[in-house]
């Protein structure tokens, strides 16, 4: 069987590269379609460089590492250029625009979806207004049109298949994404005098809110928001006392990164996380605004390392690519 790929963009090392990644594992000798490939990434280029990479027009614009942001009303065709006449199977892995490609009839077109796109849906909880907003409503229209050349959806938590019946109308069945214990293996842990919080530096991820309680209350908080490598980011969560997660997160990777060290989570109450995390047993949540109050009573050693770390072991990679492939199966 055939089988192609589909990749929103390779621009940064995240949660939906690895994810990417377990599925390349799946599927070795698959090309991988995107919009954009980052070469100069050393991490992309180390883990992707040695795949066929086939990327859009867009590679080709000059400058395009400054302003791909801005190709954001191009996408929607970027995708639709892809020619897959020669594959029985197609796989579309996003957050965004790689399921407006164009299948013919033989063809199969799964769609893996973490989430409808965020800022078209408001998930984030940030609104456009005037002239952007027209803009958004016609790209909404757009997303719902082009969500029905999908012809299976799965979807990366439950949380996302609500999102996907809500917004597509569509059922879908979960496969959890995963996270590499490996990467956690024989690394010492203890407990320091600091929080942290991971998270790219998007407003919805309420830096403010979390920066202010910490200052409030005088407590240490380390924040990472990009530049570090994955050594770095994981002997800093082994010495905190915490994990915090202020935002509404589609899944919550770095809350499983986070128990896989045996360290607890802090998290606002909705999303993702209401599955990654099990409450008064591997973390506790919190509603609104009340991180404050949370924070002020938190007692890390009434959590059990041992109980974050099996919790976090449910979600290994092998788990996933059994999982994918028993779900493919069933379809």
């Amino acid at each position: 069987m055939r089988v192609a790929i589909v990749h929103d963009d390779l621009v940064q090392w995240g949660g939906a590269e690895r994810v990417l990644e377990g599925l390349t594992e799946i599927y070795p000798d698959a090309p991988i379609f995107t919009s954009v490939f980052d070469k100069d990434n050393k991490e992309l280029f180390k883990r992707f460089g040695s795949k066929d990479i086939k990327t859009s027009f867009l590679q080709k614009i000059p400058f395009w590492k400054t302003f791909y942001k801005a190709f954001l009303p191009l996408y929607p065709i970027t995708f639709e250029q892809f020619d897959f006449s020669e594959f029985d199977l197609v796989i579309s892995h996003t957050t965004r625009f790689a399921k407006c490609i164009i299948t013919k009839p033989g063809t199969k077109h799964i769609c893996y979806c973490h989430t409808p796109p965020r800022f078209l849906w408001h998930f984030s909880g940030i609104k456009s207004f005037g002239i952007l907003e027209i803009i958004m409503s016609w790209f909404r229209i757009l997303d719902q049109v082009t969500s029905n050349r999908v012809d299976f959806y799965l979807a990366g938590s439950e949380n996302a298949k609500k999102r996907i019946r809500k917004i597509y109308r569509k059922d879908s069945k979960v496969v959890y994404p995963f996270i590499d214990l490996e990467r956690f293996k024989n690394i010492k842990t203890f407990n320091g005098e600091y929080f942290v919080m991971i998270a790219r530096p998007n407003k919805y991820k309420r830096f403010d809110l979390v920066k202010t309680a910490c200052n409030k209350l005088g407590l240490e908080l380390k924040v990472i928001s990009g530049g570090l490598s994955d050594d770095e980011v994981v002997k800093t969560l082994a010495g905190c006392k915490a994990l915090i997660i202020p935002g509404i997160e589609d899944f919550g990777l770095t809350s499983l990164e986070a128990q896989a060290l045996g360290k607890p989570v802090i998290a606002f109450k909705e999303g993702g996380v209401l599955e990654t995390v099990i409450d008064g047993k591997t973390g506790e949540f919190f509603r609104k605004d009340a991180l404050e109050e949370v924070l002020k009573n938190f007692d890390y050693k009434k959590y059990k390392p041992e109980d974050s770390v099996n919790n976090a072991k449910r979600f290994s990679k092998e788990n996933f690519i059994e999982n994918f492939k028993q779900t493919l199966a069933s379809l």
